[in-house]
C-alpha cells in the first residue's frame, strides 16, 4: 500500500481567517499543536509554529513517541525542491530518526508514514509580526507559519494557471486541484482551500517565483 501511495507521489512530481483551532493552545507565544496519525497510513504534515532555539533538525522538532516502541518504523519524506522530488524516506527507531539531522522549516510540508494511531505533539513559538513566505518555480510543499485555521495562500498569491494539492487522509490521495486564475484561486473562498495547523499543501508554480508577508500578533 504504501509502495502503490508514494509511486502516486513521484508521478504527481512528475506530470488570513485568525480563528484558532480547538486543539492549539498557547500562552503569550508559546504554544503546541496536537495533529493525529492514523496507522498504515500517509498524513501529509507541516511544522505549525517556529523552533523556540532555532533549531530545525527533525531529531529537535518531531517526535514521535516517548520512546515506548509504538511508532518504531514509521517513515518521513521531505520534498527536495532543488532535486523535484521526495528524498529517501527516513526511519523512526527506538524514540529517534535514523537520521535527526534533516532539516524541515516552519511552513514547509512532508509525509509521515505513522506504525500505529497517536498524537503528533509540535512545541514551539507562535510566530509574530511580519512573516515572509516565498513559492519557488516549480513543485514545492508550504503552509501556514502560524497555528490558526485559514484559507491559504491568499487571493494575492498565485501566477495564472498555478495549482495546489490538498492530501485527503482517509482516501489517500490527493484532492482535485484548485487553479490560480484572474487573480482568485477556484476554491470555496477565493483566498485557496482551509488549511488547519498542521496542514500542508503541495504547490505547482508554473509562472515566476511569488514572495508575500503576512501580519500576525498574539493577541
Amino acid at each position: 500500500m504504501r509502495t502503490k501511495v508514494l509511486l502516486g507521489l513521484a508521478a504527481l512530481a512528475v506530470g488570513l481567517s485568525t480563528s484558532v483551532a480547538q486543539n492549539v493552545y498557547s500562552l503569550n507565544v508559546v504554544g503546541y499543536v496536537n495533529v493525529s496519525l492514523q496507522a498504515s497510513k500517509l498524513s501529509f504534515l507541516s511544522l505549525p509554529l517556529a523552533s523556540a532555539n532555532g533549531d530545525y533538525t527533525v531529531g529537535n522538532t518531531i517526535k514521535l513517541d516517548n520512546g515506548d516502541g509504538s511508532q518504531d518504523f514509521s517513515l518521513l519524506y521531505h520534498w527536495n525542491v532543488g532535486a523535484q522530488q521526495w528524498d529517501g524516506a527516513i526511519t523512526w527507531f527506538g524514540g529517534a530518526w535514523d537520521n535527526p539531522s534533516m532539516v524541515i522549516s516552519n511552513g514547509a510540508g512532508f509525509f509521515i508514514a505513522a506504525n500505529a494511531n497517536s498524537t503528533l505533539t509540535f512545541v514551539g513559538e507562535v510566530p509574530q509580526g511580519v512573516i515572509p513566505y516565498s513559492v519557488p518555480v516549480g513543485l514545492s510543499t508550504m503552509a501556514n507559519k502560524i497555528p490558526v485555521t485559514t484559507n491559504f495562500p491568499g487571493a494575492d498569491v498565485g501566477n495564472d494557471f498555478d495549482l495546489v494539492y490538498t492530501w485527503n487522509q482517509a482516501g489517500q490521495q490527493w484532492n482535485g486541484a484548485n487553479t490560480y486564475f484572474g487573480g482568485a484561486w477556484d476554491s470555496a473562498s477565493a483566498d485557496g482551500p482551509t488549511l488547519n495547523p498542521g496542514d500542508a499543501l503541495f504547490y505547482a508554480n508554473g509562472g515566476t517565483a511569488l514572495a508575500f508577508t503576512r501580519n500576525f500578533t498574539v493577541q
